[in-house]
């Protein structure tokens, strides 16, 4: 993916993400380009595996991750819309990690 296509896909992500935030009286998020690189140097590194898991947990410091896979192109927002769906598999009652969500 190139720089500009890059950013759009990045903006498209933080777009859908606040409008999922902003039904849950979330704030909105901001991009960080430092972040937008170390993640975009895991998916690199990612791809060259051809395995799909979580950075270590040191390695991303305070931040959350959310991991996505496909064999076809897709946007910003529906990556973001099968990330928000993985919702109902979630269980408030016992939060924390879940490997469905």
């Amino acid at each position: 993916m190139g720089k500009s296509a890059s950013k759009q896909f990045n903006e498209e992500v933080l777009k859908s993400h606040n409008e999922y935030r902003k039904k849950h009286q979330a704030p909105p998020l901001k991009l960080d380009g430092n972040l937008c690189k170390e993640a975009a140097r895991y998916a690199e590194s990612l791809a060259s595996t051809r395995i799909l898991k979580h950075s270590a947990e040191l390695n991303r410091g305070n931040c959350g991750e959310n991991l996505a896979w496909a064999s076809y192109d897709q946007t910003g927002k529906d990556v973001t819309d099968r990330w928000y769906n993985e919702v109902n598999q979630y269980n408030f009652n016992q939060p924390g990690f879940s490997s469905g969500t």
